[in-house]
């Protein structure tokens, strides 16, 4: 028997949130796993999985304890690849890094919110997620304070924050118990302080730090975290109240 149009619509809908959750859970999963099939072992952060090989799986080259990264408050450059004595071959896993990100950032894009501003929101964090691959980080020992790769990382996990703390009250005023809307909207900010607070780390562990798999933990906490708001926000829009209104204006619409 087919499906009703609502059905459909709806079926669609809960697709695209279970789907993006689903991609960002897989994502560091998938780096790790495809860069340790290649022989080389976990990376300081996500990002240099779009560059690491087996040959020269860090930038640090002979000092994979990145030594080379700081002598006294200056960088080393004695034991820094000078540009000319690098080639910067494609990373084993730059295609599964940058076709996840546009996927999640295609997703993003799609997904309409409930309000302009979580529309504009969605819309904005879909095209940083495709700028966080366009624009791949420096490959090289320097430590950089800015970079169009990491304004697009942390703009990302912002505009997301934003659509959990903020965005997420046009659709919880729908729900009648007020014990389940408080539920929810303390879920929401728990998310959205984590989703900030992940770029935070990963930015102070980069700096505090030679060994820098700390980056790439405090980086799946705020992927993680983005996941889990699609899982609330789907569980959310499933629940007997939106359900209730859905049915209601259909009613309506029919007579």
């Amino acid at each position: 028997m087919p499906r009703t149009i609502e059905q459909q619509i709806k079926t669609t809908y809960l697709a695209l949130r279970v789907g993006a959750a689903a991609i960002a859970f897989i994502f560091p999963l998938l780096l790790w796993g495809g860069g340790k099939v290649a022989g080389f072992t976990l990376r300081d952060s996500m990002s240099a999985y779009y560059w690491a090989t087996p040959v020269q799986p860090c930038p640090c080259g002979e000092n994979p304890d990145h030594s080379c990264m700081k002598k006294g408050s200056e960088v080393d450059l004695a034991l820094t690849p000078s540009p000319r004595e690098k080639t910067l071959e494609p990373g084993t896993m730059r295609n599964w890094f940058v076709g996840v990100l546009f996927a999640i950032g295609t997703l993003l894009y799609i997904n309409q919110g409930h309000s302009l501003k979580e529309n504009l929101a969605l819309t904005l964090a879909g095209l940083l997620a495709v700028g966080i691959a366009v624009f791949p980080m420096s490959w090289d020992c320097y430590h950089h304070s800015f970079s169009p790769h990491g304004f697009c990382a942390v703009s990302f996990f912002l505009c997301i924050a934003f659509v959990s703390a903020i965005c997420s009250r046009d659709t919880l005023v729908l729900i009648k118990d007020p014990k389940v809307r408080a539920n929810y909207q303390k879920a929401y900010i728990g998310l959205a302080v984590a989703m900030i607070a992940s770029p935070i780390a990963a930015y102070v562990f980069n700096f505090i730090t030679s060994q820098r798999s700390p980056v790439f933990w405090a980086e799946l906490f705020g992927i993680y975290a983005f996941a889990a708001y699609w899982c609330v926000k789907t569980k959310e829009m499933s629940g007997p109240d939106i359900k209730r209104i859905v049915g209601e204006k259909h009613e309506q619409a029919v007579i």
